[in-house]
């Protein structure tokens, strides 16, 4: 357990230079897009357009927070990425630990960093929103929060946020499937010597792997979920998507510990 919490630190603080780097373009990002949003450049001056209803900083606020749902899934990317460049790096795989714990600590910290991203922005958009309200404190006075939130809409809540998680861990451990399961098929094949033949029936295999797992997807998908959502009501339906997500996940995650355990095989580029 010590050596993978400390497996999972030192993942984590690779991935959290990404996030660190992500949050910087997002902030830089909204900034210019606010900047030229309030202020255009004609007669070699800067003019301010009166046409925006919002104040500089609610107006930088409200980008900062809409571009999260564009660094979000950039940093996703880069992280399926990563993990799979530290599941091949055949150095990180030394680690005296088991291939299926470092897989573990592997996923878990891209996870783990995905959470810190969204704390940092929510922590940026809470201190843009406290700016705003000293500097415009007539904001203040217009705002209105009414939440009326029935238990239903609570439960719906909280589904929809499993949902995403489960489905976030869903991904990786698919892309990780993909790439064990291919690699562990063309071991048993003969061996090329040209590297671009060995890429191109990779992608084959992956390619035939997409497709089977399409067509067991439709199978459970007309076998059991239509069994249970048309005739649930909306917030049972979604509630039973979530435990089928839960599952999925489970014997995807065994899937590629057993894979990592036996097939794949790390080498140094």
């Amino acid at each position: 357990m010590v050596m993978f919490n400390h497996l999972f630190g030192r993942f984590f603080k690779r991935k959290v230079k990404i996030v660190h780097l992500i949050v910087v373009l997002q902030f830089i990002s909204s900034l210019a897009s606010a900047f030229f949003t309030y202020f255009s450049f004609y007669s070699g001056r800067f003019h301010l357009n009166l046409n925006n209803n919002l104040e500089f900083f609610p107006g930088w606020m409200a980008l900062f927070a809409s571009f999260t749902f564009l660094f979000g899934p950039i940093l996703y990317i880069l992280t399926v990425v990563q993990n799979e460049r530290l599941n091949r790096s055949q150095t990180w795989r030394l680690a005296p630990i088991s291939d299926g714990k470092f897989y573990a600590a592997n996923i878990l910290s891209s996870f783990v960093s995905l959470i810190y991203f969204v704390f940092l922005d929510l922590l940026i958009a809470i201190a843009f929103f406290l700016l705003s309200l000293i500097i415009y404190p007539q904001l203040g006075k217009n705002l209105r929060f009414e939440l009326n939130l029935d238990t239903d809409t609570f439960l719906t809540f909280i589904c929809i946020i499993l949902l995403v998680i489960l489905t976030s861990l869903f991904i990786y451990f698919l892309v990780s499937f993909l790439n064990f399961s291919s690699q562990a098929i063309l071991s048993f094949l003969p061996q090329a010597s040209s590297h671009i033949l060995i890429s191109f029936i990779r992608i084959f295999i992956i390619i035939i792997l997409m497709g089977l797992l399409v067509k067991l997807y439709r199978v459970l998908i007309n076998s059991f979920v239509n069994l249970f959502l048309l005739k649930a009501t909306d917030l049972a339906g979604l509630e039973y998507v979530v435990g089928m997500m839960f599952v999925a996940n489970l014997i995807m995650l065994g899937i590629n510990v057993f894979l990592i355990n036996h097939f794949f095989e790390a080498e140094e580029k």
